[in-house]
Parts: C-alpha cells; sequence; structure tokens
C-alpha cells in the first residue's frame, strides 16, 4: 500500500532533484566562459531552461492523455522518425563530424531522442497487440525487426553507435519480454554489436576511442585524455568535494564538462558522497518506473513501461561507465543532469507516460488479498 499511495511521489521528486542538481552544476561548469564572455554563461542556463519548460509540458500532457490512445499512432511516429533521421543527414546540424541535430530558431533538436520513444511505441503497440503470436516467427519476430531496421540503420548511417546500441538492446529487451522465442531474438544481438564494431573499425575517429580504451597507458593519445581527466576530477573530489564552483578540471582540461562529462565534475566539486547520491537516486527512479511498469493494466502498458525504463537506465549506466573508463566514449548524456533539451524533453516525456500508466494501474487494496488477476502473461 507504501508503493502504491507513493510511488509516484518518489518518481517525482527523484526526478525534480536530478534535474535540480543539473541545473546547479550547469551554471557552475558554464561560469568557465565568464572570463571569455559573460553572456555565455547565462546562455547555456537560459537555452536548458527553455527545454525544461518545454518538457515540463510535455511530461504533463502525457501524465494526462491516455497513452492507449498514444499507442494507436505508433506506426505514424516511426514514420516521422525516420523522416526527421532522412532530413538530418540532407539538411541537418554538423556537429563532431556527424548531422545529427536540427536547428530550430536557435534551438538544436536531435531527431535520434525522438526515435527512441517512437520505436519503443511501436515495439510496445507491435507485440501488445500480437502478444498471442508473439512465439511465431512472421509476428512475433520478423515483422517487427523488419519494421524497426530502418530506425537502426539511419542511426548506423548518422554514426552515432551508442545511441544505436541502446535502441537495439531496447529492442532486444521489448520482444524478450512480449515472448518472442529465443532462438530467433539471441542472434540479434550478437549479429548487431558486431556490426557496430566491425562499422567502427573503419571509422578513423571511433576506431581512435577503442584503441584509447584498450591502451590507457599511452597518455599521449588525445583520446585517452578526456576519460584520464574524468578520473583526476573524480580522484581529486575525495568525500567531500573541493567545494561548488572550485573545480579545476572545468577550466579547459576536461572537454565536454556540461554534457557528457559533467558527473566528474560532481565528484570533484561535491565529493563522493553527492556522486553515490546520484546513483542510488538513479536506482531509486529505475524501481519506481519498474513498480508502475509491472502494475500497467494492458500488456502493451507493461512493454512501453519496460522500454521506457531501459531506455534511461542504459543512459545513465553507459554515461557512468564512460567517465570512470570502463567503456569508450560513447556521447552518451546523463538523463536530467547533462546539459542538452532534446535529452531531457525526452526523458520527461517518458517519465509523463508513467505517471499516465500509474493512474491506470492495477493495484491491491485492502478488500483485496492479491494482486487483481491480469488476462496477459509477459516476460519480467
Amino acid at each position: 500500500m507504501f508503493m502504491q499511495r507513493n510511488v509516484a511521489y518518489l518518481l517525482l521528486i527523484t526526478m525534480l532533484g536530478l534535474i535540480a542538481l543539473g541545473l546547479v552544476m550547469l551554471s557552475s561548469t558554464s561560469s568557465v566562459f565568464a572570463q571569455a564572455d559573460m553572456n555565455k554563461v547565462y546562455d547555456n542556463l537560459h537555452k536548458q531552461c527553455v527545454w525544461l519548460i518545454i518538457g515540463g509540458i510535455a511530461c504533463v500532457f502525457f501524465s494526462r492523455y491516455d497513452y492507449q490512445k498514444l499507442l494507436r499512432y505508433a506506426p505514424w511516429l516511426v514514420g516521422i522518425a525516420c523522416a526527421m533521421l532522412v532530413l538530418c543527414l540532407v539538411v541537418g546540424h554538423i556537429s563532431h563530424g556527424s548531422p545529427r541535430w536540427l536547428k530550430i530558431k536557435g534551438l538544436t533538436y536531435q531527431p535520434s531522442e525522438f526515435a527512441k520513444l517512437a520505436l519503443i511505441f511501436f515495439l510496445s503497440w507491435w507485440m501488445g497487440k500480437n502478444q498471442r503470436h508473439a512465439s511465431e516467427f512472421l509476428k512475433g519476430f520478423f515483422w517487427p525487426i523488419v519494421c524497426t531496421t530502418p530506425i537502426l540503420l539511419l542511426m548506423v548511417k548518422q554514426e552515432d553507435f551508442g545511441t544505436t546500441a541502446i535502441m537495439l538492446a531496447i529492442v532486444v529487451v521489448i520482444m524478450f519480454c512480449a515472448g518472442t522465442r529465443l532462438l530467433y531474438l539471441v542472434p540479434v544481438p550478437i549479429l548487431g554489436f558486431a556490426g557496430i564494431v566491425i562499422i567502427s573499425m573503419f571509422k578513423p575517429e571511433r576506431m581512435g576511442r577503442w584503441t584509447a580504451f584498450l591502451h590507457p597507458e599511452n597518455t599521449s593519445d588525445p583520446k585517452v585524455w578526456q576519460q584520464l581527466q574524468a578520473l583526476i576530477a573524480l580522484g581529486s573530489g575525495g568525500l567531500w568535494g573541493r567545494g561548488l564552483g572550485n573545480s579545476l578540471q572545468k577550466m579547459y582540461w576536461l572537454p565536454e564538462v556540461h554534457t557528457d562529462f559533467v558527473f566528474p565534475i560532481i565528484g570533484e566539486e561535491l565529493g563522493m558522497c553527492v556522486t553515490l547520491g546520484v546513483v542510488l537516486t538513479f536506482l531509486l527512479l529505475m524501481l519506481c518506473s519498474g513498480w508502475i511498469t509491472v502494475h500497467a493494466p494492458d500488456p502493451a502498458g507493461v512493454l512501453l513501461g519496460t522500454g521506457i525504463t531501459v531506455m534511461i537506465a542504459l543512459q545513465a549506466m553507459m554515461n557512468l561507465a564512460v567517465v570512470t573508463s570502463l567503456m569508450p566514449c560513447k556521447g552518451i548524456p546523463l538523463p536530467f543532469i547533462s546539459y542538452g533539451g532534446s535529452n531531457l524533453l525526452t526523458c520527461l516525456a517518458a517519465i509523463g507516460i508513467l505517471f499516465n500508466m500509474h493512474r491506470q494501474g492495477v493495484y491491491q487494496t485492502q478488500n483485496t488479498p492479491t494482486l487483481v488477476s491480469k488476462p496477459y502473461s509477459v516476460r519480467m
């Protein structure tokens, strides 16, 4: 009963806590630009607040609009996502060598974030509708793979291998939970990740990241520099940190301190206690999301919640793994904390959907000793 009454509040508090920390750290890391241009200090914070307002509106909307009605538009969402990804390749804004962004009135938007949600919606809709046929080859494996492959190929074309890996993992987890036979499903992640590795071998930029990861002792390699400086930042913060705003690594030693590598600055300024608190907060957020998911009223809702949980959890895990040198650099932001409106908007919309699922969930009450039986089954 405690979780039933308070899980939504816990989810809201953890989300707001992470967002608040992100805004504080954005102010701290943006202060490095004060010597060159004082306006730039507030520019990043202003843009993030604009996206936060847009994301808040999206969160409220999706929390009130029935997700079961949204699932009906899942095929259209996939089509829109593919069109936006193609538009990126044609007229997209190029940054770090890849055309992954669209510019909209001074703001840049990354369509791959929308594509992740579209992918989750489509698979949840398809596998929920065909749950009785999930073990069949055509309806339970072939057609969902065929329909989602264009998004994955477009992501590979954009050379966004980190997001491609997350999408591939989402596909595998949702189809596994829906009941797809392991005989069909097991080769998918093996072939997919092998393909990503092989393609990256022919890209000097991506191959340099693998080399730096496998040979961290070669400190002269510029690819090693970023993760090495991240470790220095985490280590120099100690238990309680240097104090908010007192980071040395953000002074042009560690690149991308306000986006992908904000976590080491949190460790340097606020200490290990706060970084462990961030990890535990993400764990609590995932537990709340999982609780809401397993009490969804229909199979499509369970799969939708599973996909959202996996999406946020994998992003957080991959970001933390990169900044602690447990995997090569992938350009994955830390949800709710890293600077970046596209990811913030997507995560807020996803949390709004979870709130909506909580309102419709099937929970135990005082008058019923067990949970209300559900006319479906999924692998959980």
